[in-house]
């Protein structure tokens, strides 16, 4: 005869079975405590890295005012003081001219830096004339080759979905640029009914993504791209081979938004 609460198992067993009706065990709260402790811990974790990636972006965009933006506003207020002590009419001129070409690359730093802010060409053009812009940015800026390719449903993304997709392509060929030595890059993206995916590939030197996701401060981006999709309810993979290349395949559903 089974002695009364042992469920079978010996009198110095104090191991617990769940009752009828579905009450979860001790075993299988203590796994729960466990599983939201460690999504804490790790959201913890998010959080630092989020803080850490955004006071370095701080930091640049600081550098990049004070060593562009800045430094020609000085040198233009040094010049336009020089020409208060000119007499000569022809070297106010010449004078002049130069400040000019002064003042439209300051204009194009800041231009620049507003573009990388939040770039108005995807809100007032649409996705598909924006991934065209930055791929001829790209091309212009860095010498690289960027085959794109823009399949059916592209100038029908939502709000969202675009500024999701254009700012995956955008970091996938920032990476490129600084990190892969590659000659040759191809962004596509395409529609199935269900959802976009976007492909950003190259031929450059690869990585070991298994190694670069346990590094926090390499993985930032790659972070910041698997969490940029995640917020819209997509998946992201990214796969790379030392000296084969990289390639990063984003998948975003659609939604039902008013087109952008």
């Amino acid at each position: 005869m089974t002695p009364v609460g042992t469920n079978g198992a010996g009198k110095g067993d104090v191991r617990r079975t769940a009752p009828t009706g579905g009450r979860p065990t001790v075993g299988g709260v203590a796994e729960k405590v466990a599983e939201l402790e460690a999504y804490r811990s790790s959201a913890r974790a998010l959080a630092a890295r989020i803080l850490s990636a955004q006071e370095r972006e701080r930091v640049r965009i600081s550098r990049e005012l004070h060593d562009e933006t800045g430094q020609a506003l000085t040198l233009l207020l040094v010049r336009l003081q020089l020409i208060e002590t000119m007499t000569s009419e022809d070297a106010v001129k010449n004078e002049l001219a130069e400040l000019r070409e002064l003042v439209g690359a300051a204009l194009d730093g800041v231009r620049r830096l507003a573009v990388h802010l939040g770039p108005s060409v995807l809100e007032d053009l649409g996705l598909c004339s924006a991934l065209d812009w930055l791929a001829d940015r790209v091309r212009a800026e860095t010498g690289l080759r960027v085959d794109l390719h823009l399949g059916c449903g592209c100038t029908e993304v939502t709000d969202e979905t675009a500024v999701t997709i254009f700012r995956v392509a955008q970091e996938a060929l920032t990476n490129i640029v600084r990190h892969a030595g590659a000659t040759r890059a191809e962004l596509t993206i395409t529609s199935d009914g269900d959802s976009y995916t976007l492909s950003v590939s190259d031929d450059g030197i690869g990585f070991d993504a298994a190694a670069a996701r346990a590094d926090p401060e390499a993985s930032v981006g790659l972070f910041g791209m698997q969490e940029r999709v995640a917020l819209v309810g997509g998946t992201l993979d990214i796969t790379s081979t030392p000296g084969r290349g990289t390639r990063v395949l984003a998948r975003v559903p659609m939604r039902e938004e008013t087109p952008l």
